[in-house]
């Protein structure tokens, strides 16, 4: 592979964003207006919700010729090889992401077959593609 295919996060979840964003807004209007215990628990959640998915809206995944590369806002790049990954597969509902099973590699370089991880990949544009890359390149 000479170049690294970048692969983007659907829109839905900038639309959820703005939704929860939009609704952190409301309940902020609200508790300036009277303050409530109910409208406090709600703005917080609509404020957790809209932090979520901008997160989730801002992730990159990048296919290398070792594996893939998870780059998240505020948190350090995370690089998954191939020889790590045992499976990986559509998963969810509403927005079915990409549910990739790997094992984790220790400090000194190994491979640790006793625990693997489970990390879980927003929902991107060209995921049948995606997909099929990873699940490809996936050791039997």
């Amino acid at each position: 592979m000479t170049d690294t295919p970048v692969y983007l996060p659907r829109t839905t979840y900038r639309l959820f964003a703005v939704g929860g964003a939009a609704v952190a807004l409301l309940f902020l209007r609200e508790i300036l207006n009277g303050f409530s215990l109910p409208s406090l628990f709600f703005l917080l959640g609509a404020i957790a919700f809209a932090l979520i998915h901008v997160r989730w809206a801002l992730m990159r995944l990048e296919l290398t010729a070792d594996g893939v590369t998870v780059r998240a806002p505020l948190q350090a790049p995370l690089l998954i090889q191939f020889r790590q990954m045992i499976t990986c597969e559509e998963a969810g509902r509403f927005v079915p992401g990409v549910s990739l099973v790997y094992r984790p590699i220790s400090a000194d370089g190994i491979v640790d077959t006793d625990v693997p991880r489970t990390l879980f990949l927003p929902a991107v544009a060209r995921q049948d593609e995606f997909l099929a890359a990873l699940q490809e390149r996936i050791p039997e």
